[in-house]
């Protein structure tokens, strides 16, 4: 049966709205793949063909994604293996992501989500290219990173002496012992931002690789919580579900030490005394997840995630005699967690639940 005119139209009318989409799609600068659940290109736009064909779009079609990403490498240039769990092919398989890869010779950030159609398991991959900017950060960061190495030997070497001061203060008069004790608290915390700056540029410029390796994190968190000394009062608890027990996911011993004594840091440091932690491990899906929990002075500052971002310090934890953090602590908190394959975000807030709630999420890996 042939089609009538009106139908005639409409088809005319859908081929031309097709035609346009895919002119607007070739016109974007982002890349653009949608991969079937077996991980084939079914569509690629011309950025990605510029990228991964020479300019071919239709040569995308067909190709595998592990074909496509190969060689790739992190954010400081070191290769990753396709089992490697940060591989963007092992973060797929956790859901909706992204990460920042050097292929091809250029930065690519690259993000990844399920979409619903064709089909269930489908995926639009997406890849940006972050070269000029990325090469004015790099040299940012290796600025910095060079910089607090260079002031850590003689910040040092300042506090030794301020030690070694404090120690015949007896031979000093008042005023005299409150401005070296002050001096000594302000090398102190001179001396914790460098490290948690060196920490965080030695991850931003690759200087720091992480050793992930598959193991358990329930045991792992049961010995920290025992090492653990609190203030006098301070409470920490910890519950595990029964189904997290022997969840395994891909971690490094430092950099788990590293994020939780960031997370504790803070709760300390913004809750009133006596401080409650409550500390909450379960298994979502795919997902094994971490929930830190207190009841301090919580966080009503909007955009809430801009705690995350550096030298970010909230005017509503401003409190009298108290010393100001610098701001670093849960920036370098997500970067490790981010090095490790997983998240780091707050949890929604609840008005009859005081404090702030952060969840850390790992892929469980059943290697």
């Amino acid at each position: 049966m042939s089609a009538g005119p009106g139908q005639g139209d409409l088809l005319a009318q859908l081929r031309q709205s097709l035609g346009l989409l895919q002119v607007a799609f070739d016109a974007a600068s982002e890349a653009m793949l949608i991969l079937d659940p077996s991980g084939e290109v079914r569509w690629g736009n011309q950025a990605a063909a510029d990228i991964w064909t020479d300019g071919l779009a239709i040569l995308l079609v067909g190709r595998r994604l592990e074909q496509l990403l190969e060689p790739i490498a992190n954010r400081g240039g070191h290769p990753l293996s396709l089992e490697a769990p940060v591989h963007p092919l092992q973060l797929l398989k956790a859901g909706d992501g992204g990460g920042v890869f050097e292929l091809k010779g250029k930065v690519l950030r690259l993000e990844w989500r399920l979409i619903p159609e064709p089909g269930e398991g489908y995926r639009l991959l997406l890849a940006r290219d972050l070269e000029p900017q990325e090469q004015a950060l790099q040299l940012q960061r290796q600025f910095l990173n060079q910089l607090a190495h260079e002031l850590h030997t003689p910040l040092a070497i300042v506090s030794g002496s301020l030690s070694r001061l404090q120690a015949k203060t007896t031979e000093l008069s008042q005023k005299p012992r409150q401005w070296l004790a002050q001096a000594r608290e302000e090398t102190s915390r001179l001396g914790r931002l460098l490290t948690t700056l060196m920490a965080l540029t030695d991850l931003d410029t690759g200087r720091r690789v992480l050793c992930l390796e598959p193991a358990p994190l329930a045991p792992w968190l049961r010995q920290w919580r025992h090492e653990q000394v609190l203030p006098a009062g301070a409470e920490l608890e910890l519950h595990i579900d029964p189904e997290a027990e022997a969840v395994r996911i891909a971690s490094d011993g430092p950099a788990l030490q590293e994020l939780l004594a960031q997370l504790l840091d803070n709760s300390l440091r913004y809750s009133d005394a006596p401080v409650r932690i409550a500390l909450a491990l379960r298994l979502d899906g795919a997902q094994l997840q971490l929930r830190w929990a207190d009841q301090g002075w919580g966080i009503n500052s909007e955009p809430r995630d801009q705690v995350f971002e550096r030298f970010v310090r909230l005017e509503e934890h401003r409190r009298p005699q108290q010393v100001d953090g610098a701001g670093l602590g849960l920036a370098l908190a997500r970067e490790l967690q981010a090095a490790m394959g997983g998240s780091l975000q707050l949890a929604a807030s609840s008005p009859d639940q005081p404090g702030v709630a952060f969840l850390a999420s790992w892929p469980r890996r059943d290697d």
